[in-house]
């Protein structure tokens, strides 16, 4: 028997192969929009949709593209963080041997960069720096003209700090041998030890959502950190395994319970160690290890 016709592929002169050839880009801009990989899950889905109903479409992966980007600046427009309990953290992802000259842009620190951002400069930026979008494309995308989106990337460099065209680098081998000796101290309990390896203004971010324990506000400076995280290492060893692992294209460790993931810990790393994220609120470590994001 012949397969029976695909209703979307007829409609589009494709294949759906074809077509979900181009989830894991458009998954890659939605996250990096929101942070979130359910809500770019549903956005990616909502375009496919989209997209068979729409008339007659001469790029899908055009129309793709703009749909989803547009649903990202719709849920940015109107979404609301007031109630959330504690410090947000965007949601973690694995990279683990994955081999993406994007790296540097998906790291929780750079994540959390982009929410100075409004949702026009935020879409702007990325497809023009990260995804190397021309400025007429993007305005195709935004339905702008070239000249706004000109306005909107350079402002949004402005409000990130950054300047030129350079694109973002891969995290280096000094970084993760720095990692290294940052986890071994934390596992050590040697309070001096961790405080040598941070910055005098270093961040820990503990992201539980008010489903799990973790600390209500962003904790500042190396004694309060130091203390924080010996205490977080000495109590998660009692029952977890430790593991090292890629987060979000950076250093990070794992703490397995019973097969499960408990806690995902991103490092942000220059000389020194930067900032900490830690993730516990179970509802963004279940897609963890699945996520198509490059």
């Amino acid at each position: 028997m012949h397969p029976a016709p695909d209703p979307l592929a007829e409609h589009l002169g494709g294949t759906m192969t074809d077509l979900n050839g181009q989830r894991p880009r458009l998954m890659s801009v939605a996250y990096r929009m929101l942070g979130s990989v359910a809500d770019a899950e549903d956005a990616v889905q909502d375009a496919f949709l989209r997209l068979q109903t729409a008339g007659a479409v001469t790029s899908p992966e055009g129309f793709l593209v703009r749909t989803t980007t547009r649903l990202c600046i719709d849920r940015l427009r109107t979404r609301r963080r007031v109630e959330y309990i504690g410090p947000w953290v965007p949601e973690p992802v694995e990279t683990r041997g994955r081999d993406s000259a994007l790296g540097e842009s998906l790291t929780q620190a750079f994540l959390l960069l982009l929410e100075r951002l409004s949702p026009d400069e935020r879409a702007a930026f990325l497809l023009r720096t990260v995804f190397d979008y021309e400025y007429a494309e993007v305005g195709e995308v935004l339905e702008k003209s070239e000249a706004t989106v000109r306005q909107l990337v350079s402002r949004a460099r402005r409000r990130l700090g950054l300047e030129g065209e350079s694109r973002f680098r891969a995290t280096s081998t000094q970084a993760n041998g720095l990692a290294e000796r940052f986890v071994t101290a934390c596992r050590s309990g040697d309070l001096k030890a961790i405080e040598a390896m941070m910055t005098e203004n270093v961040t820990v971010h503990s992201d539980g959502g008010g489903k799990a324990s973790a600390a209500r506000r962003v904790i500042e400076g190396r004694d309060r950190s130091a203390r924080f995280l010996a205490g977080v290492f000495r109590k998660r060893l009692r029952t977890c395994e430790l593991h090292l692992t890629e987060v979000n294209g950076g250093p990070g460790v794992l703490f397995i319970h019973d097969g499960k993931v408990n806690d995902v810990v991103s490092l942000s790393l220059g000389e020194s160690v930067q900032a900490v994220y830690i993730t516990v609120n179970p509802d963004k470590l279940v897609r963890w290890s699945v996520a198509e994001i490059d």
